[in-house]
């Protein structure tokens, strides 16, 4: 099936407090979307700010063959542009699904997740 459209939206928003209150506004400062190929199903569904201040958003990526594979991109949060990206296949074509991302304590990107389907 294909689906056209938003793939990966990220806004980044400025939180702005009202005399100490719990109430906020927010502003979009920027919006970015991604297309992993094809126009397959892509989604974002972890976020995660960087140690330097950008944001790391994890998810799945369809490409034409393969199915869905784990995808993590670190994007500029002031201007939301693509830092850098990574993609894992995983194996035989079986879908690979991102569970968790997080960072240790040197500052270095560690990402989990699962392979759906039976190996073997």
């Amino acid at each position: 099936m294909k689906i056209r459209g938003l793939i990966f939206v990220l806004l980044a928003l400025t939180l702005v407090t009202n005399a100490g209150l719990a109430a906020a506004e927010t502003t979009e400062m920027w919006s970015q979307q991604h297309d992993g190929g094809g126009n397959f199903i892509d989604s974002g569904t972890l976020l995660s700010l960087a140690p330097d201040g950008n944001i790391v958003v994890g998810g799945e990526s369809s490409e034409v063959t393969g199915g869905a594979d784990l995808y993590v991109r670190k994007l500029d949060k002031a201007t939301g542009s693509q830092l850098w990206d990574f993609r894992f296949d995983g194996i035989d074509d079986k879908d690979v699904a991102i569970s968790e991302i997080t960072w240790d304590t040197v500052g270095q990107l560690l990402v989990a997740g699962f392979i759906r389907g039976c190996i073997g």
